[in-house]
């Protein structure tokens, strides 16, 4: 079991090559995967296909270092006062990132558990009526197409962004639906189409109720952080599981970081706390405070002044300033290192997590 255990130098060494297509775990500033990530950064790994549900530093510190070349995404931007990521913008302006495709975060999530679960597709109706739909940047630049022999041009682009059918059942399952008991008690209080007030006809050119299709994430390689992970590889997420456990299971290779490893017969006491059996994972990789500057519940809080200070370093300069930043900071042999020397035990200190709270109630969040 224990070979499955290693640093993040080697796990990165061995799991993620030039081009790798990889899915990012955690959600905006909570657990996301920075030890990798940074160690990713270190090897000069570049060349990426990166993909995930609401990303931010992971993505920034590729991004400004030049690493990512497709981008698949929902949401991208900073704290602390960085509404849209700066060298992921620039980036994409100069070209550097080549091709960006667009999911709302629902049908993202879609299609990570059609991945998950091995299905051929998820409905989704969020993102139905949006120009999300019109836009198809992996299309517009023939990656969809198959190859002479039949197989995807990349395995990881399907032969679709979207396909929309009708509604085989008619909107029997939209809510507020109608009971034999009376009116429904579901929070939904606007289904026109069971009030006959919606009659649409585009997508198919049928009348009636459309059904989006979503593909399913197929990413070689998934990163995702938990607060714990037993020598085995059985994974136990505490706080908001997010995207997770969906995106963790549905590429080939899942990398797991955690603040902690222990022995299976711990997470084995109340084995319905666990989220990933061990079989699943090939790598873990113990660094504590690794997710910093994002949060751990129940261990650690966000730095909110570490993005804020990102914003003041970085904003309206030039790439190349900006990788200088980045190159700078997480400069270091490893991630002990960089937390011990660059970061400091005593800012490490301040953000620990109240147990009342499980996050830290006195943090200036928004000064």
């Amino acid at each position: 079991m224990n070979d499955k255990i290693m640093t993040a130098k080697e796990a990165v060494r061995r799991f993620i090559k030039p081009g790798s297509h990889i899915a990012f775990g955690g959600f905006t500033i909570l657990r996301r995967p920075m030890t990798i990530a940074r160690e990713i950064v270190r090897q000069g790994i570049g060349g990426l296909f990166v993909t995930m549900n609401g990303g931010t530093v992971v993505e920034e510190m590729l991004a400004g270092t030049g690493l990512i070349k497709w981008l698949e995404t929902t949401y991208l931007g900073m704290e602390g006062g960085m509404p849209v990521a700066y060298a992921i913008r620039r980036c994409i302006e100069e070209g550097i990132i080549e091709l960006v495709e667009d999911y709302s975060n629902w049908s993202f999530a879609q299609r990570t558990l059609a991945g998950r679960l091995g299905l051929p597709f998820m409905p989704c109706l969020g993102d139905l009526g949006s120009d999300l739909l019109e836009y198809d940047t992996f299309g517009k630049a023939g990656l969809r197409k198959k190859n002479a022999d039949g197989s995807p041009r990349h395995p990881g682009i399907p032969p679709a962004k979207y396909s929309v059918i009708d509604d085989p059942f008619e909107g029997f399952g939209l809510r507020p639906a109608s009971f034999a008991s009376g009116g429904d008690s579901c929070g939904n209080k606007s289904n026109y189409y069971s009030q006959k007030k919606v009659k649409s006809t585009k997508y198919t050119g049928k009348e009636g109720v459309k059904v989006l299709l979503v593909p399913p994430l197929k990413p070689e390689v998934s990163v995702i952080r938990a607060q714990r992970a037993a020598s085995d590889g059985t994974v136990r997420i505490e706080g908001l599981v997010g995207p997770d456990l969906d995106q963790g299971l549905c590429g080939k290779t899942l990398i797991v970081e955690c603040e902690r490893i222990c022995p299976p017969e711990e997470l084995r006491s109340t084995p319905e706390h666990n989220q990933i059996a061990a079989h699943f994972v090939d790598a873990i990789v113990e660094q504590p405070y690794g997710a910093y500057p994002t949060a751990m519940p129940n261990y650690y809080d966000y730095d909110y002044s570490w993005f804020r200070n990102y914003t003041a370093q970085v904003n309206h300069k030039s790439l190349e300033e900006v990788k200088d930043f980045w190159l700078e900071h997480i400069e270091s042999q490893d991630d002990w290192e960089y937390l011990e020397n660059k970061v400091g035990y005593p800012k490490l200190a301040t953000l620990r997590a109240d147990p009342g709270y499980h996050y830290n109630p006195n943090l200036d969040r928004f000064g």
